[in-house]
């Protein structure tokens, strides 16, 4: 779910603000029977979707590209690296400028290591989401660059959500009779970009990073059943990828 007023929306739908929202509703109709049971549906609304076990469901749910092989590595064929933006560290005091975010980090982390194992070129996507700052496609090259040792020549410093990472690489692969490229993001985030590169005509190879919850079966029932911030955060992320997806299929029919 892309673009600023889709955003809004999303940050309004999903959680904590989208049960937040239904309960407050609910109190304002305290006086009548829906008013009570909507406060009820709420709590046990927020309750769900703060469970390490609602968030494992989810993940496992979206992240059903499997990590990339060896043997598909070798295989591939692939003329590139294309490694997705995903948020800024904005004005790091120990950088004294804008950086990578964790998320984005661990991409162009991945990133490298493809690159050093195929000596493929790295191709970064991420402009200004929000209008303002670096480009995230300048900050990976930066970190690329600095960090690990991986020169960039080409980028793309203009797209603001996923289906524009799609387009912007698409017309720059083109320029560059790039016809297959290695793709990195986020496991969970993986099926919207695969998506969104081929309905612009880009053969990709998932390489999936940042697997959530891949080792689920061996965490303590209690931990599993027991609300966490990081497992709100996860479901948050997770029905943005859902919600995009229903977006995507509405914007393609």
């Amino acid at each position: 779910m892309d673009g600023i007023d889709t955003q809004l929306i999303g940050n309004l739908i999903l959680p904590p603000a989208g049960p937040l929202l239904l309960g407050i509703t609910g109190l304002l109709l305290w006086w009548s029977s829906f008013g009570r049971k909507l406060v009820v549906f709420a709590l046990l609304l927020q309750l769900l979707l703060s469970l390490p076990f609602t968030a494992e469901l989810l993940f496992n749910h979206l992240q059903h590209y499997p990590p990339l092989s060896r043997q598909q590595l070798t295989d591939s064929q692939a003329a590139a690296i294309v490694v997705l933006g995903a948020g800024r560290y904005r004005e790091a005091p120990e950088y004294a400028s804008d950086t990578a975010s964790m998320r984005h980090l661990s991409r162009l982390r991945y990133a490298a290591r493809i690159a050093r194992q195929t000596g493929l070129p790295v191709i970064p996507s991420g402009g200004k989401p929000d209008g303002e700052g670096i480009a995230e496609a300048i900050i990976a090259e930066q970190v690329l660059n600095r960090d690990f040792g991986i020169p960039v020549q080409h980028l793309d410093k203009r797209s603001k959500n996923t289906w524009e990472n799609a387009r912007y690489v698409a017309r720059l692969l083109d320029s560059l009779n790039m016809d297959r490229v290695i793709l990195v993001t986020d496991a969970a985030h993986m099926p919207r970009a695969i998506y969104a590169l081929q309905r612009h005509g880009v053969d990709a190879i998932a390489a999936p990073t940042n697997f959530e919850y891949h080792q689920s079966a061996e965490r303590p029932l209690h931990e599993r059943l027991t609300p966490s911030a990081s497992a709100v955060m996860n479901i948050s992320f997770g029905l943005h990828e859902l919600l995009g997806r229903f977006w995507y299929s509405l914007l393609n029919r």
